[in-house]
């Protein structure tokens, strides 16, 4: 029997159970909070309380139920004798590229100019920007981030992706590494960010990056919200050098209610739901990472502590 302890403020352990069931031989969910969950094998959470998971002396190994760990490295309690494993589901992917050209093309075709003007029962039609050659770019090409550049580039957008390691994408022009940053941001009229959160990754989004894109470019974070120096974002929007931002991830969920992002004519609000995941598309990897872990084998996207992801 493996014991699995689950965790999470969004889904159902049945959800999971129904799914893992047929994948994996006998198993039998508890819930992270109970007395039970000292006897767990494996913990499939999302957002434990801090400290909770270091309390299970039998847990051989940590399932995440997103892609995120920023915030299970945050947690100096968090077991790194055991493996953390993070989740890259394809559906979330493609969940995700779906979020982000939604954002881009109501950018690009004025959609909150137009809505205004419906509000405002005016007719007053914009020059249309150009349908092809518009430069689209995108931080962090990995396993998320090379599914939304190529899709912006079948839709006939100039993408540039930026990476910590070269790495060859068809239709993309890649740049690695921090040296190359300016020159990836150079004319760059929409910027979609996928990073993960990492030291070097933290605040990244400020004045001098935001200085650097075409003037009245549009910023799309669905990466992680301390990624963005949220008064830099602020004073590039009232500037005009930037004309519009569309975010997913904030540094505190939920956002207040009196964050002035709420209320900012040029700032979309999303309450972090680009890419939720799905337990049915998910449930395969997570068995695969419990064999694996049960087994005494490294399973697959097992977090590297010392990358930070």
């Amino acid at each position: 029997m493996i014991r699995i302890a689950f965790y999470s403020a969004f889904d159902s352990w049945q959800d999971w159970a129904e799914r893992l069931s047929p994948l994996l031989p006998a198993i039998e969910f508890v819930d992270l909070m109970s007395d039970d969950a000292r006897e767990a094998d494996i913990a499939l959470v999302w957002t434990p309380p801090a400290g909770r998971l270091a309390g299970l002396p039998n847990l051989r190994g940590i399932i995440l139920q997103g892609q995120g760990v920023d915030h299970m490295m945050a947690d100096p309690t968090t077991p790194q004798n055991i493996p953390l494993v993070r989740l890259v589901d394809p559906e979330m992917a493609a969940a995700l590229s779906h979020w982000a050209i939604l954002a881009a093309l109501d950018f690009w075709r004025d959609g909150p100019y137009y809505r205004q003007q419906q509000a405002q029962k005016i007719w007053a039609p914009k020059p249309q920007r150009p349908a092809q050659g518009g430069v689209v770019g995108v931080m962090g090409v990995g396993a998320i981030g090379s599914v939304i550049a190529t899709r912006f580039a079948a839709l006939g957008f100039q993408v540039k992706g930026w990476t910590r390691s070269p790495r060859q994408l068809a239709s993309v022009d890649v740049y690695a590494g921090l040296d190359r940053l300016d020159e990836f941001l150079q004319d760059v009229q929409i910027l979609v960010s996928v990073l993960p959160l990492t030291p070097q990754t933290r605040g990244i989004m400020n004045a001098d990056l935001f200085s650097k894109l075409a003037p009245g470019a549009c910023v799309i974070n669905g990466g992680r919200g301390p990624q963005i120096v949220e008064q830099d974002l602020l004073a590039a929007l009232a500037s005009g050098q930037l004309g519009a931002a569309v975010l997913d991830v904030f540094e505190t969920e939920p956002l207040p209610t009196t964050h002035a992002f709420w209320s900012h004519d040029k700032i979309a609000v999303w309450p972090h739901v680009a890419a939720q995941t799905n337990p049915q598309s998910a449930a395969e990897q997570v068995a695969a990472a419990i064999t694996a872990i049960m087994a005494g084998q490294p399973p697959a996207n097992q977090v590297d502590w010392q990358r930070g992801y």
